[in-house]
């Protein structure tokens, strides 16, 4: 089924790329590829021999996708689109260096325009259809069984139980045996498992089947985080690419919002009083304290009536820091964090050093998320929203854990884009009954912090 799709969508992003190349030589010539009029003003070159190696390049583009990227459920993807369409642009650009022939590049250019286009409608279309994966699987975890099974893209049709030891029937048609690879094996499955294979039946690793569809990491399943630092050193080399992409783009973007900021300090001053900035310290990468920036949103008397539990409707954020927590605009200072060096635009978010301390305690490996920057938003966010707990905030973790494991240019832009699109559509702005237990702490510390300010100035007077 897998290998299918994958072919069906190469042959279709060829197909749209022809249907591309026709629309832009109607647009750039006024007519088709091959009629008359198109030809005079091509000096009678024609563009036959662009167009085979442009299609040439649409599937080798696609190919390269496939060799390269894990194949995840078997669903499209905008990510794999775009990247396909990049893959197909370098395998455009090599044949034209190789082989020199005429074409025209403003006809190119519109050409991949509107092929990407093209692609990204047929993966939306495509991501309309109904499907789902069939599982036969092999472990003993029944949560991991029922997390599976409540997905809304995968149908569990047996479990087999890897100590199991009578005779053991094949996986029924168009199922995929998943096997739980942490778990030993009765000589009777190890049998099964590779006869599945061995007839072609497809096999994949319950771990890869599992953070495929949830986003998440199976924290039971992790044996003390060496399979995310592993993947980790793997990836090495795009760390200093995406701390470079980070700074180029938080400098290239300072004149957009520099003046943001010094408006909304201003307005803070003016409508909610001194201090403007509200200091937190957080736990960075290799564990270091940092000192992050955000807009004050409590009260100047926050702790006049004595410290308590924060809610989420706290009577003590003011009415303009519940607007800038609501559409995230109270991050904005920690834009001036990324320049330091001292943050990422994604990664997991920074905790406090008191809840660092109680996670190393409950989850050993609970370290392997300092080994990256954090950053202002992060797969977590968008993926999990806000922790109201503490086993909602273990879950939110999974999140954290997967994306070191599968951190990429591409995880990056969707992150990028679910980020703008939550601010974009106001979700911030729902009112929730409770606060997650970073927010509590968080607006506790900056009662706190509010209540020894004015206590200081008071002094001063």
């Amino acid at each position: 089924m897998r290998q299918r799709l994958l072919v069906g969508t190469a042959c279709a992003d060829a197909a749209l790329l022809v249907v591309a190349f026709f629309l832009a030589a109607i647009i750039r010539f006024g007519g088709h590829p091959f009629s008359q009029a198109v030809v005079i003003q091509t000096q009678n070159r024609g563009l036959v021999k662009i167009l085979v190696i442009t299609t040439i390049g649409s599937l080798l583009g696609s190919a390269l996708v496939a060799a390269v990227m894990p194949q995840g459920p078997p669903r499209p993807t905008f990510g794999r689109a775009a990247l396909s369409v990049l893959f197909a642009f370098l395998a455009i650009t090599a044949q034209i260096v190789l082989i020199r022939p005429y074409y025209s590049r403003p006809h190119l250019f519109t050409t991949l325009v509107i092929w990407l286009g093209l692609v990204l409608l047929l993966r939306a279309l495509l991501r309309l259809r109904p499907w789902s994966e069939r599982l036969v699987i092999v472990t003993s975890s029944d949560a991991i069984v029922q997390a599976l099974d409540a997905t809304p893209h995968i149908t569990v049709v047996g479990v087999i139980d890897p100590a199991a030891t009578g005779p053991l029937s094949a996986p029924p048609p168009d199922t995929v045996l998943t096997v739980d690879l942490s778990a030993p094996w009765s000589r009777e499955v190890t049998r099964y498992v590779s006869a599945t294979s061995v007839a072609g039946r497809e096999v994949r690793p319950l771990n890869e089947v599992y953070e495929g569809h949830t986003g998440r990491v199976p924290l039971d399943h992790l044996s003390e985080g060496w399979e995310i630092e592993t993947s980790l050193l793997r990836k090495l080399p795009f760390l200093p690419f995406k701390h470079a992409v980070d700074l180029l783009l938080v400098v290239a973007t300072l004149p957009l919002w520099l003046p943001v900021i010094a408006v909304i300090a201003v307005v803070v001053r003016i409508v909610d009083g001194s201090p403007v900035i509200f200091r937190q310290v957080r736990v960075g990468r290799r564990g270091e304290l940092v000192e992050l920036f955000k807009f004050r949103t409590m009260r100047a008397d926050a702790e006049a009536e004595g410290a308590r539990q924060a809610t989420g409707d706290d009577p003590r954020i003011t009415r303009l820091g519940a607007v800038l927590r609501s559409i995230r605009a109270d991050e904005l200072p920690q834009l001036f964090n990324i320049l330091r060096g001292e943050l990422s635009l994604i990664g997991p978010r920074p905790e406090q050093v008191s809840f660092v301390e109680k996670y190393r305690e409950a989850i050993p490996f609970y370290d392997q998320r300092h080994l990256v920057r954090p950053g202002i938003t992060g797969w977590a966010q968008v993926r999990h929203g806000y922790a109201a707990s503490e086993e909602e905030t273990i879950e939110k973790l999974s999140y954290d854990f997967y994306y070191l494991k599968h951190m990429s240019p591409l995880l990056d832009l969707e992150v990028l884009a679910r980020s703008v699109w939550t601010v974009a559509s106001a979700s911030g702005t729902k009112p929730r009954a409770a606060l997650s237990a970073d927010e509590a702490a968080e607006l506790e510390t900056e009662a706190r912090e509010q209540a020894a300010d004015d206590k200081h100035r008071q002094k001063r007077r």
